[in-house]
């Protein structure tokens, strides 16, 4: 038999996201046994770890949910609580045990996919809530991408601590901040100079904890180029193209949206090109024509006659 943990699954996943939202990311055995496979699972992967034991339990001799408090039974050599109908009733030690979010671990797990420094760990910014996951690379990207991971900023309180916390660690790119919150819940959430992502939406798959990089990279290209801290965004149609936080630059024809593709995948890959691969026109100011080349010309160049952004 193989000693490998079990992979982990939608359900399990789900948990986990379920339990990082409540006030304490404790999970109790009672709890547990309403989900027993997930817990399981989570528990063998190593997310979830024993973290004391309960003191109460809902009483199961008399078939309703009222709490009960445990007392030491030596007849039963265990925990056991007092039931007007049958006496002293043992309770079994794993509904006893209390679980934990291993908050290193599941930062790992998050982690996984993405190119970060092998040397860079994540670590608290706020005890329980906050984490600093480190910066990360994403797409085509020039700089890396500051990233945190916040849980329960469904609750004013944990946001304004998010908001602080932002603001007293300032950076000149956009930081993402991951949630274990559900999408619908962080619609509307602020943070100065952060985009706000729920976790559900960029995971590699449903049965997978790990992050995509590649979703992650799609869903900040929504974010408007003022904030998004790359030099050059041309937009999906190429119809638009953002230099900095200046004013949007617009192309209608296509030889125009075609040229530009060139110019910014090329700045991306840090290359240049030769003006046959732009026009046949001979230079960019007789493709672009003057008034949109005034514009262009602070910022695209030639070197050895090449062209390229210069920023």
């Amino acid at each position: 038999m193989s000693d490998r943990p079990p992979q982990l699954d939608a359900e399990a996943v789900d948990l986990l996201l379920q339990v990082l939202e409540l006030r304490e990311p404790v999970l109790s055995g009672a709890a547990a046994e309403l989900s027993p496979r997930p817990a399981a699972v989570l528990a063998a992967a190593g997310l979830l770890v024993p973290h004391g034991h309960e003191d109460v339990s809902a009483s199961q001799a008399d078939h309703d949910d009222t709490p009960v408090s445990l007392i030491w039974s030596e007849a039963h050599g265990g925990f056991a609580y007092f039931s007007p109908a049958v006496g002293l009733a043992p309770v079994p030690p794993e509904r006893q045990v209390r679980y934990r979010v291993d908050a290193a671990a599941m930062l790992d797990a998050l982690a996984a996919r993405l190119d970060r420094p092998s040397n860079q760990a994540a670590f608290p910014l706020i005890d329980g809530v906050l984490w600093e996951i480190g910066e990360v690379r994403l797409g085509r990207r020039p700089a890396r991408v500051p990233l945190w991971f916040a849980r329960r900023l469904v609750n004013p309180a944990v946001v304004q601590q998010v908001v602080g916390a932002a603001r007293a660690r300032p950076h000149n790119r956009l930081r993402v901040i991951l949630t274990s919150a559900r999408p619908s819940r962080v619609a509307e959430i602020e943070i100065p100079g952060a985009a706000v992502v729920a976790l559900r939406d960029v995971l590699a798959a449903p049965d997978n904890l790990a992050i995509s990089p590649d979703i992650l990279d799609a869903r900040l290209r929504g974010v408007p180029a003022e904030q998004d801290g790359r030099p050059l965004v041309l937009s999906s149609d190429g119809r638009q193209l953002r230099i900095g936080t200046q004013p949007p630059i617009a192309f209608t024809s296509d030889a125009h949206i075609a040229a530009i593709r060139k110019l910014v995948d090329a700045y991306y890959r840090g290359e240049r090109l030769p003006i046959r691969e732009l026009t046949d026109l001979g230079s960019p100011a007789r493709l672009f024509g003057a008034k949109r080349w005034a514009v262009l010309k602070r910022h695209i160049t030639t070197v050895n006659g090449l062209w390229g952004f210069d920023l």
